[in-house]
């Protein structure tokens, strides 16, 4: 039976496989044929937990606003009501906007300034985006470049997701665009001291994860819905 750190541990080789390219993945999958059923357990199991606690706060959105539609309509409608210039977004739509548009393009900008901080203390000047070397400075500037670099690589697929959920969930959506600000600094601030199992040291570093699922679930939510399911 595995421990919890073993667990913890193959959900975070799973996590990793996310930002790896088609053929170190391809070849991954290749060397692990052979794969123990308890390692798989392991990687189900930890998308499982992140996307039921995503899929809670959808939950509580749905709930909350079914609720206020009946004890409250007039603030119902003032958050989940069609906005007029719209014709078919809801009036919390703009939070969407302005978080997860707005906020979190300025946090993926924020992360990089200080990569650029770090190459004139640590001496890593352009154009190469990572040392080459194996010495204490260049690990410290490779690591500061992976936190924004990680970043930067799932912020598209976290944007789109988001642009389409917050359609149905705009309440949820912000939140978690909110939260993954929050955690991309936690996890960059881990990774930048230079020991990368840091990454995840804060409670903060997984939710970048979870808010990932939370809107891939939000969009999926809007998907089923035009197709009739929900």
């Amino acid at each position: 039976m595995l421990t919890r750190f073993q667990r913890s541990q193959n959900s975070l080789d799973f996590l990793s496989t996310l930002k790896m390219s088609p053929t170190h993945f391809c070849n991954r999958l290749h060397a692990r044929a052979s794969t123990p059923p308890t390692v798989t357990m392991g990687l189900l199991t930890a998308v499982a937990k992140l996307t039921a606690q995503s899929m809670g706060v959808l939950a509580v959105e749905s709930y909350g606003s079914a609720h206020l539609a009946k004890v409250a309509p007039e603030l119902h409608g003032a958050v989940w009501g069609i906005a007029e210039k719209s014709g078919v977004l809801p009036k919390a739509y703009g939070l969407v906007i302005m978080v997860n548009l707005i906020v979190c393009s300025f946090a993926v900008i924020a992360l990089s300034f200080k990569v650029g901080a770090a190459r004139d203390t640590l001496g890593m000047p352009l154009p190469a985006m990572y040392a080459t070397g194996k010495d204490a400075k260049s690990v410290k500037f490779n690591c500061i470049q992976r936190g924004h670099q990680q970043a930067l690589e799932t912020f598209t697929m976290f944007l789109c997701g988001s642009l389409i959920g917050g359609v149905k969930y705009p309440i949820s959506v912000a939140f978690f665009g909110l939260v993954w600000c929050k955690a991309r600094f936690s996890w960059a601030e881990g990774y930048a001291t230079g020991e990368p199992k840091k990454r995840y040291q804060s409670g903060w570093g997984m939710l970048i994860w979870t808010t990932l699922i939370g809107v891939f679930s939000a969009a999926g939510g809007v998907g089923l819905e035009l197709v009739g399911v929900m």
